[in-house]
């Protein structure tokens, strides 16, 4: 079986887990693709609960967020997750991208099991030092990158993930 080194451009071979792109998470290999990182591709038939893991762990570790736990996650195991076999091509030099995968029947002796994951509707929030909103008086974690019709340029601010008001840290919090 050809790995991805001694591939050549328009040559199959068989995904790994250490190409370019590809993340260890919770001991499997899993990989971004989109050209907004909507759907992640992990190697292997995962279970539901590894799917699971698998997805909580690339938004901690990778995007820096927490899945917040709606309806949304519940269907992730139902509509978002799809278990295929996949053929790997390396790509030319040219390309965005090191490698592209297309779905085959499990038949071909380069075909590889293979769980795409579509990630792009999940309600997420930063990891952030938690703060009691001071319209509900909830606590949320939450923070957005926006602009506010009173100061000038973009600024983080919390958002409360309950009642979605704004407001800015103290100052403490953003220079000690």
């Amino acid at each position: 079986m050809i790995v991805f080194t001694d591939a050549t451009a328009g040559e199959l071979f068989a995904l790994s887990g250490t190409e370019p792109g590809f993340d260890h998470l919770h001991g499997i290999p899993a990989a971004a693709l989109g050209e907004e990182s909507d759907r992640l591709l992990a190697l292997g038939h995962l279970t539901d609960r590894t799917v699971l893991a698998v997805t909580s762990a690339y938004h901690r570790r990778v995007l820096g967020e927490l899945i917040v736990p709606t309806g949304e996650l519940a269907d992730l195991l139902s509509f978002g997750t799809r278990r295929t076999h996949i053929q790997a091509v390396r790509a030319g030099r040219g390309d965005n991208c090191a490698w592209y995968v297309d779905d085959v029947d499990p038949a071909p002796p380069t075909a590889q099991a293979a769980t795409f994951i579509t990630i792009e509707w999940l309600e997420r929030e930063d990891i952030e030092v938690p703060s009691r909103c001071p319209a509900c008086t909830r606590i949320s974690r939450s923070t957005r990158f926006t602009q506010d019709p009173d100061r000038t340029g973009w600024s983080h601010y919390h958002r409360c993930r309950h009642c979605a008001h704004l407001w800015l840290p103290p100052v403490t919090a953003l220079r000690p």
